[in-house]
């Protein structure tokens, strides 16, 4: 491979990604310590969680907005900074709302500053194999998984929720190492050149209009005024045209974004997605241990689901190569069989811990796959250019459903005081995301059906009424 710093940067990401969701994803172990330590509901303690995965997610457009003003290092470095200031202060926190605002918030806010610049950056290095490289990448955020549930166990049974945390924060400094290995990628100084000339090229054409203007009108002050008075209108065309185009550059990406039924789609679709896979997270290791499994049991089956996700993110990444594969027939096979094993977690003949690491291995590899092609997608849908602004939105949009599910999950366990109906809420809200998304390849098949006449002639229909 001759892209060097490529590489470099798609393994930057891969660690920040492997940190970041590893001590996100591990954080229903942190649930059920927090149960015992401030006595309250699971609706409550999992709402932490859900404001850190929503605020994470959400923060996507103010991250594409950073991205566009400042470079992307820089975006991360400040995520970097914020994360590790929030992970700092747990350890002292004397109630949950502290939990909230420092971890939910704070942390949550700098790791949707990390993510976002560091996995779009990736794609853009490479051109010709990025669904393989934003695959591999993304499954370090599973990777993580697998890993730091065990070590979270281990060091809360060794020092404590609280000491636990001094060590993970430790770790999170790393964070400011691998984001300082982030550099622009090729393709973004092609389009600063670009964006350069035809900013130049829009004040070139300005000015020598309102010279036109000022020499027609005001010929009798001579060659010494018409220099003065251009000079001047050069410099308020400068900033006649500048002002506009900083003002309406993210209404123009917004409106193109809406106007894309696909991308739009799939934007609902992360919703419901997340809705069901956030409280599946952070409510599973606590269910676990009710149906009969050890906390270490419990934290295997977690790590299993990982692992598999990071399988799945490879397998992902291969198969969206192969020009014969529907990459949105892929995706949203993989949304209805998560649903359904969500559905299934809860049958008791399954509550075996041979039955629950199979299906969790399953789930986990539909989850993986699904991941692995959300870049490639979104660049499908909106081209390279608004691959940064479209996967900002979309991690707004998936926010919003890591807002909605753990709390909505929590509350239905409390009311009915069962998780059955927890997960089949969960469950259901996966398998709606990939009816959603089935409108697009049913929109595609409508529209070949309507090429050729009903007789069944293979000509199209446009020739045949001439």
């Amino acid at each position: 491979m001759n892209n060097t710093w490529g590489l470099a940067i798609a393994v930057s990401a891969f660690l920040i990604q492997f940190i970041l969701y590893g001590i996100s994803l591990s954080f229903g172990i942190y649930v059920i310590e927090l149960q015992k330590e401030f006595d309250q509901g699971l609706s409550l303690i999992s709402s932490i969680g859900s404001i850190h995965f929503g605020i994470q997610l959400s923060t996507g457009p103010l991250a594409s907005f950073l991205m566009r003003k400042m470079a992307y290092r820089k975006v991360c470095l400040l995520g970097a900074l914020l994360s590790s200031i929030g992970l700092s202060v747990l350890p002292f926190t004397p109630n949950l709302p502290y939990l909230i605002v420092f971890y939910g918030v704070l942390t949550g806010l700098g790791y949707g500053f990390l993510y976002v610049p560091s996995h779009t950056l990736s794609g853009l290095w490479f051109e010709q194999k990025r669904g393989l490289v934003t695959g591999v990448v993304t499954s370090g955020s599973s990777l993580g998984g697998v890993v730091f549930p065990f070590i979270i166990k281990n060091l809360i049974e060794m020092y404590g929720w609280r000491g636990s945390m001094f060590i993970i924060a430790a770790v999170n400094l790393q964070l400011f190492i691998l984001a300082g290995l982030l550099r622009e990628s090729p393709i973004q100084r092609e389009w600063k050149k670009t964006k350069t000339r035809t900013v130049n090229a829009d004040l070139s054409e300005s000015t020598t209009t309102i010279f036109t203007v000022h020499d027609v009108s005001e010929n009798s002050n001579g060659c010494h005024g018409s220099t003065i008075a251009n000079g001047r209108s050069s410099q308020e065309t400068r900033k006649m045209v500048k002002t506009p185009l900083k003002k309406q550059k993210s209404t123009l990406v917004l409106l193109q974004l809406l106007s894309n039924g696909p991308y739009v789609l799939f934007t609902i679709n992360n919703v419901l997605w997340n809705i069901g896979s956030s409280s599946l997270v952070l409510l599973s290791p606590d269910y676990f241990t009710k149906i009969g499994l050890s906390l270490t049991q419990a934290a295997t089956l977690l790590s299993i689901s990982q692992g598999t996700t990071v399988c799945g993110s490879i397998v992902g990444a291969l198969l969206m190569n192969h020009h014969s594969i529907n990459r949105c027939m892929l995706y949203l096979s993989t949304n209805f069989v998560a649903g359904l094993c969500i559905i299934a977690l809860t049958l008791p003949v399954l509550h075996t811990m041979l039955a629950l690491t199979l299906v969790n291995s399953l789930l986990g590899l539909a989850f993986g796959i699904s991941l692995g092609l959300i870049v490639v997608m979104v660049s499908d849908f909106v081209g390279s250019r608004l691959i940064g602004d479209g996967m900002g939105y979309l991690m707004l949009a998936c926010g919003v459903g890591c807002f909605i599910g753990p709390p909505v999950g929590g509350y239905l366990k409390q009311q009915t005081d069962s998780y059955e109906s927890a997960f089949y809420f969960a469950g259901l809200s996966v398998l709606l995301s990939g009816i959603v998304l089935l409108i697009i390849p049913m929109r595609d098949c409508f529209k070949r059906s309507n090429k050729y006449s009903i007789s069944g002639s293979s000509k199209p229909r446009e020739n045949i009424t001439k």
